[in-house]
């Protein structure tokens, strides 16, 4: 006969394994690539930081329908190449039903064939060019399309630092392409010129060459379409030569690893963003991030935890419908399901886009700061 002592021990635990099912139960698997490595590494740290963060939650409060939420988190260094690659590896993971990544277009078109075939939905945070969500129908976006950030773009030009005469300088890559087309198009549509553009090799250091080229178009405006590795290098050696025209940037300067890199030189450069940490509605997301990670997010940052949120919703969904749970399912689900409201603004899918506001940002005293608040 078990002593009553022992007799209570075996009823806690048999309890504690009926209450506690998720940590038994078959977890629910998403995969996750960026580049986490490398230049740019930022970016990625900041996309992976937030989905864990989600997940986190959400796992907290009991996962979804008692099964915990599991991550498969690949590096793709930013390279098309790595992105097939590690894009294979979470399609042959079992019990993969959604993709989040990556932070560029070009990792995410390349890898955007693969997870169609395999039927899994891909929802890149960040990925702008509008061909992403044109390969397939398993493509999702949380960012505006580089088509409607070109508006922005030249709003930052001519409404902002109003100049009409510009250079650009563009990343030699899929984004920084059709951005240069797109925001030319946009500017001069607005009675701007566009003076001058220039492809950087991603890597760069030395932009004194461009910059004479720059001195000698006499321009009013500067719009940098670069990551923040090459823009802060390029606005320092800008401002070291004395050309203090005001400067705008495209989405990849929203990253405060900018401001840390340029310092000074990147006082009075305006920027648009679909998030600022310091809104009050956004405090709750803000404060567990900061709490866990020592740091503000970023718009990356918060655009990837909106992936996770409207990702995993459709996981709900489909888990509540008593329907299996498949990529097909939960694809389906984020095409045709109800609008998503996170801390980026509402994410409702038409053709795997969505459309959001744009916020105008300015660095001063060494942070970004709401443009009209003074």
């Amino acid at each position: 006969m078990l002593h009553p002592l022992s007799r209570l021990l075996t009823a806690i635990a048999a309890s504690a394994a009926v209450s506690a099912p998720s940590l038994a139960a078959e977890p629910i698997n998403i995969g996750l690539f960026s580049h986490l490595s490398g230049n740019f590494a930022e970016y990625g740290a900041s996309t992976k930081n937030a989905v864990e963060l989600y997940l986190d939650k959400l796992n907290a409060e009991g996962g979804i329908g008692g099964r915990p939420v599991k991550l498969v988190v690949e590096d793709d260094r930013n390279s098309p190449q790595e992105a097939a690659t590690v894009a294979r590896k979470i399609v042959a993971t079992p019990g993969v039903v959604l993709a989040i990544g990556s932070w560029s277009s070009t990792a995410s078109l390349a890898a955007a064939p693969i997870f169609a075939e395999a039927k899994i939905p891909q929802i890149s945070p960040t990925s702008s060019h509008p061909d992403f969500s044109r390969q397939s129908p398993y493509q999702f976006r949380q960012n505006n399309t580089d088509d409607l950030l070109a508006q922005y773009n030249a709003d930052t030009i001519h409404k902002w630092l109003k100049a009409s005469r510009i250079v650009i300088p563009y990343s030699q890559d899929d984004w920084g392409v059709f951005t240069v087309k797109s925001t030319s198009a946009a500017i001069e549509k607005d009675g701007g010129k566009v003076l001058l553009t220039e492809a950087i090799i991603p890597g760069s250091k030395d932009f004194r060459p461009l910059i004479s080229k720059i001195k000698a178009t006499n321009p009013d405006g500067v719009f940098i379409a670069l990551p923040y590795q090459e823009a802060s290098i390029f606005i320092q050696q800008l401002r070291q030569a004395g050309v203090n025209i005001p400067a705008g940037g495209g989405v990849p300067l929203t990253s405060p690893k900018f401001i840390e890199l340029a310092g000074k030189a990147a006082e009075g450069v305006v920027v648009h963003s679909i998030f600022f940490p310091g809104d009050p509605s956004k405090k709750a997301f803000v404060d567990a991030y900061k709490a866990k990670y020592n740091k503000l997010p970023d718009q990356f940052a918060a655009l990837a935890y909106d992936a996770a949120g409207v990702g995993t919703a459709a996981i709900r969904r489909v888990v509540a419908s008593g329907k299996p749970l498949t990529g097909q399912a939960v694809r389906d689900e984020l095409a045709n399901g109800p609008a998503f409201q996170g801390v980026t603004g509402v994410s409702k899918f038409e053709n795997g886009n969505v459309k959001k506001d744009p916020t105008f940002l300015v660095v001063r005293d060494g942070a970004f700061q709401l443009l009209n608040d003074n």
